[in-house]
């Protein structure tokens, strides 16, 4: 099996390249996520139910 990964002629490396890049952005956005704060968190979260936002005053009528 690692012959064959380490064998690669050509087109084979953008397949290796765009793994790497698709697990490095996962992993980045992992660890994001593991480190952002509750407050932060909540906040997000409450934002589609909060209706004193400023600007959305006038859809209410």
């Amino acid at each position: 099996m690692f012959k064959q990964i380490t064998e690669l002629s050509g087109n084979e490396w953008y397949l290796i390249v765009s793994l790497w890049i698709f697990l490095v952005f996962f992993i980045i956005v992992g660890i994001m996520l593991f480190r952002m704060r509750k407050d932060y968190i909540d906040y997000m979260k409450d934002i589609p139910m909060d209706d004193e936002e400023p600007g959305h005053a006038d859809l209410k009528n």
